[in-house]
């Protein structure tokens, strides 16, 4: 064995020096990866800042609204009152109309409409345009100077009458739903239209005990109620008639309060 091992080591030897012998094989270097570049960050996109938005001023636009409406009466009054005694201009506007009022009938009957519980005025200046609807006879009318009460309380009333051919009108007390007295007296006129379905524009001035009356623009006079009986009070639509069905609409209405 150590012959066989000793002739093995003599003949590499030889190998070699012959150059025989193979060359180790190359070992391969690997080729360099490529490092990532690093990926950027991506910025957040900026959103545009918007502009604040105003808050709608309710308050505002409603004063803006009620100033408008303040100056479309004051031209009415101005129209109707510019060459007249009556001080309206340093009067302010206490009460508009928002929507249309009825008082409807059904056989001998009477009712009214409230106006305003919160509407309380001594000297004023009142305007409605009054529409009738009936059969036969049937009043139309405000009341106004009048107790809380509206059935009861003392109260004064004027009243569009559309009796049996004569259009007629009145300012009369009332209390406890009955008649009293009237300051005016009943009044007719040549300025009403008394056709069914007819409407006529009524502006009633109170100051103190001095009423003065306008049917259709045309005056009416002016007349006094010396007792005073009423100088301040609510207001109401009413209407009244003997029989069958009836109807008093009440538009464009509004409260003029004099200072």
């Amino acid at each position: 064995m150590k012959r066989f091992l000793s002739l093995s080591l003599l003949l590499l030897i030889g190998l070699q020096a012959c150059g025989v012998l193979p060359a180790p094989a190359a070992t391969t270097t690997p080729a360099p990866t490529a490092t990532p570049l690093p990926t950027s960050t991506l910025l957040p996109t900026e959103t545009p800042t918007l502009a604040p938005t105003s808050t709608p001023d309710k308050t505002a636009t409603a004063a803006a609204e009620a100033a408008q409406v303040s100056d479309s009466i004051r031209k009415e009054l101005d129209d109707l009152l510019g060459d007249t005694e009556i001080p309206y201009e340093d009067g302010h506007l206490a009460w508009k109309q928002g929507k249309p009022l009825r008082v409807s009938l059904k056989g001998p009957s009477w009712d009214y409409v409230e106006i305003d519980q919160d509407l309380v005025e001594k000297n004023f200046i009142l305007k409605s345009d009054v529409t009738w609807e009936a059969s036969g006879i049937i009043i139309c009318g405000v009341i106004f100077r009048s107790e809380d009460d509206l059935e009861k309380g003392k109260q004064y009333k004027f009243s569009y009458l559309r009796l049996s051919g004569l259009p007629a009108w009145a300012i009369e007390v009332f209390e406890f739903g009955q008649f009293k007295n009237s300051p005016t007296k009943t009044q007719y006129s040549n300025s009403m239209n008394q056709g069914n379905g007819a409407t006529n524009q009524v502006v009633l001035v109170a100051q103190d005990e001095q009423f003065t009356l306008f049917i259709n623009r045309v005056r009416q006079g002016r007349y006094f109620d010396n007792s005073k009986q009423r100088m301040d009070g609510t207001f109401a639509f009413h209407g009244s008639q003997d029989s069958g069905e009836g109807t008093c609409d009440f538009e464009n209405s509004w409260v003029w309060a004099l200072e």
